[in-house]
């Protein structure tokens, strides 16, 4: 299944509440401020596949309870948001446009 992509700078200027938001992947959609190039896509394409394997909706309770176990830790939004380890394995690998066509399931768990 491919994502419906949709641009819509009001969406992800609502969603910009800790951090500024570039583009959400919110299963099946990815909404962006604007078009994305190659890079942000696979990205969010990344996200897509994380939640896939984790049926969606426990990625969504992972990825809370991954932000406040960080954000406890770290005591900053930012360092929180980068050491969830869904955005850690879809930073690294995002400028690897074929990534997706190898990635092993729940490679995510490997920045645990």
């Amino acid at each position: 299944m491919k994502p419906v992509v949709i641009v819509s700078p009001f969406f992800t200027k609502l969603v910009s509440i800790f951090i500024d938001v570039h583009a959400i992947t919110l299963f099946p959609f990815i909404i962006s401020k604007e078009k994305m190039d190659d890079i942000t896509l696979n990205h969010e394409k990344i996200h897509i596949a994380q939640q896939k394997e984790l049926l969606v909706i426990f990625f969504y309770l992972l990825y809370v309870y991954y932000f406040i176990e960080n954000y406890l830790f770290y005591k900053d939004i930012h360092t929180a948001y980068m050491m969830i380890s869904f955005e850690r394995e879809a930073y690294e690998h995002d400028s690897d446009l074929s990534y997706l066509s190898n990635r092993k399931r729940f490679r995510w768990l490997h920045y645990r």
